[in-house]
């Protein structure tokens, strides 16, 4: 993909309320993530878990009527999952995929991983259950769920003779080298944030970053410090690097509409 210009992918992670909080009023940080986006004219990937779709049809409904992409973040984002074999995965993972078209009406083709904790049997599931993507691997030492060097950019995963997936690797700030997004982004700022993702337009990586509605939702306690901090100003922070983002000239786009032009460049 050298020759594309930049991209950033927007994503954002709906889990299930954390039990910490199970109140947490996830519906209204979509709510805000989807005015934010509107009034910004960017699309992003919704990595939905099932029983979100289940709880909150009418919300995800216009999630995807607002043009953002519906994708998998498996049934219940169990941190249990990647501990299962090949038949529980593939069940699993049909049982969540049907569950969210019925719901959502759309059937999806991106997955990620609970805690982004991802193995070869699991991409051999989502194969088997017509996936295209995974976006669940992160280059950094403090995540090793599956053992593979790229460059921060996406590539081909071999499942058999004559099928793949595409992964999309979550971007990294390689200085401090944990994913920009999510509670990393929150603890560590907008400066760490433009950095990692100043690198990684620097060597053309198209930028994957994440949120959780939940990380714009102020909280002012919870089980550890970083569950809550800074969630009071997390969504002006999120605006300070979408107009990043756009000053440096990247541009928005979909995590399957990536997968796409991937395919199309390496096929």
């Amino acid at each position: 993909m050298k020759h594309n210009p930049l991209y950033f992918v927007m994503t954002v992670d709906v889990d299930p309320p954390p039990p910490s909080a199970p109140d947490l009023k996830i519906d209204e940080g979509i709510l805000s993530l989807l005015q934010m986006f509107k009034e910004n004219e960017i699309k992003s990937t919704f990595f939905v878990t099932a029983v979100m779709a289940e709880k909150f049809p009418d919300l995800m409904r216009k999630v995807k009527r607002d043009g953002h992409e519906i994708a998998c973040h498996d049934l219940d984002h169990s941190p249990m999952v990647d501990k299962l074999n090949l038949t529980r995965l593939v069940s699993r993972l049909r049982i969540a995929t049907q569950l969210i078209e019925d719901y959502v009406g759309v059937r999806p083709y991106g997955y990620r991983a609970p805690l982004f904790k991802i193995n070869r049997n699991q991409l051999v599931a989502l194969y088997k259950n017509g996936y295209i993507y995974d976006s669940s691997i992160i280059f950094s030492p403090f995540f090793r769920s599956l053992r593979v060097f790229s460059f921060s950019k996406p590539f081909f995963v071999s499942i058999n003779k004559n099928g793949w997936l595409i992964e999309i690797p979550v971007s990294t700030n390689p200085i401090m080298p944990f994913p920009i997004g999510g509670a990393y982004f929150r603890v560590f700022g907008e400066k760490w944030a433009k950095a990692g993702m100043k690198v990684n337009f620097l060597f053309k990586n198209p930028l994957i970053f994440y949120i959780h509605p939940k990380d714009i939702i102020v909280q002012t306690s919870g089980p550890s410090w970083y569950s809550y901090k800074n969630t009071s100003k997390c969504l002006d922070s999120l605006k300070e690097i979408i107009n990043y983002a756009k000053k440096t000239g990247a541009i928005f786009i979909k995590a399957i509409d990536l997968a796409y032009l991937f395919a199309k460049i390496k096929i």
